[in-house]
């Protein structure tokens, strides 16, 4: 990629997080920064649907020729969970850099062997946990950054829906564990895995979780995990797809100063000596996770998401699974 051209990206999997978010949001940038050259997908259909949105490029058969292209800089990894590694790990190694949907994988270790892929390649690895770069998460982050709570003593975090379906109509991968690698907690609970560690600026060292099966065989439809912190915090993460009605998103840190909630799109603040709640406003300019990783990979930015973070999110989740399988609580493997 020459200084100044625009960064050419090619999508693995062209399904509704593609057609919903990350096109869009990629339009949004500019031609003159981006352009989305190839688009293969596990359907034809898919792929050329994500073309004719955006207008140009090729549909691209097999996955190893996008990454075999000279026009390709960087791979969009919107595959089901578990390819995941196999295609970020190719594609480092064909020198793309590599945006990978979350869960960053179905493993610490495939995730592991990814980041070492990276390093080797020199190349930009992230992981798209976009939640962290929502306005008020963001603010929060910061709130917590500054002191505005004090020491963090507590933390919820929960994420709820009504299940994949009603986010897309070719959900049956979610529920087929070979696939999706598990059910709610490494659908929704890997983005509030990630925003514990983002807005705490902490590290989640041990777990206690339990889950919820419609049967033995299936993934969870909704689990709970307690959380203790490297700082001597502890806190809960709950995720489910049984949600009805309004979906379910809390984040609440309890702090020596205060506390803080997001409400009605604002981070809040209620200072532990009393008066008034203070709304803590979000960073300018806004953060965008497209915008850093696309200015990353052109080296104009840092990552804001680094590699660990997609990794030891999933480290969480990971440890969840053993405690809710074992009965006990478990250390989280942290990098």
């Amino acid at each position: 990629m020459s200084s100044g051209a625009p960064l050419r990206m090619g999508v693995l999997t062209c399904g509704a997080i593609v057609t919903k978010g990350h096109l869009p949001g990629l339009a949004a940038l500019g031609r003159d920064v981006v352009d989305v050259v190839a688009f293969q997908s596990r359907r034809e259909a898919t792929a050329q649907a994500a073309r004719d949105q955006w207008g140009s490029g090729d549909v691209v058969a097999d996955w190893r020729d996008v990454l075999a292209r000279d026009d390709v800089d960087a791979v969009d990894i919107c595959a089901p969970n578990a390819l995941h590694a196999e295609l970020a790990i190719a594609a480092a190694e064909a020198g793309k850099h590599v945006l990978v949907e979350k869960p960053m994988a179905t493993t610490v270790a495939d995730a592991d062997a990814m980041i070492e892929a990276a390093a080797r390649a020199g190349v930009v690895l992230m992981a798209a946990h976009n939640l962290r770069f929502a306005a008020p998460y963001a603010a929060a982050a910061r709130a917590v950054r500054d002191g505005t709570v004090g020491d963090v003593v507590g933390v919820r975090v929960a994420m709820g829906h009504g299940g994949p379906e009603g986010w897309t109509g070719d959900a049956g991968w979610f529920r087929d564990r070979a696939l999706s690698g598990g059910g709610a907690l490494l659908d929704l609970g890997i983005h509030v895995a990630d925003l514990v560690r983002a807005v705490t600026g902490d590290e989640v060292v041990e777990v206690s979780a339990f889950v919820r099966r419609p049967s033995a065989d299936a993934v969870e439809e909704s689990g709970t995990v307690a959380l203790s912190l490297r700082g001597g915090g502890v806190g809960t993460l709950s995720a489910s797809w049984s949600v009805r009605g309004t979906a379910d998103h809390q984040l609440l840190v309890h702090g020596t100063e205060g506390t803080l909630t997001v409400e009605r799109g604002q981070a809040v603040v209620r200072p532990a000596a009393g008066g008034d709640k203070v709304v803590v406003a979000p960073p300018e300019p806004a953060p965008d996770l497209l915008a850093n990783f696309v200015a990353a990979c052109r080296g104009e930015a840092t990552p804001v998401v680094v590699p660990s973070d997609g990794r030891d999110a999933l480290a969480i989740i990971e440890a969840a699974y053993r405690s809710a399988a074992e009965g006990r609580a478990v250390a989280v493997s942290v990098a």
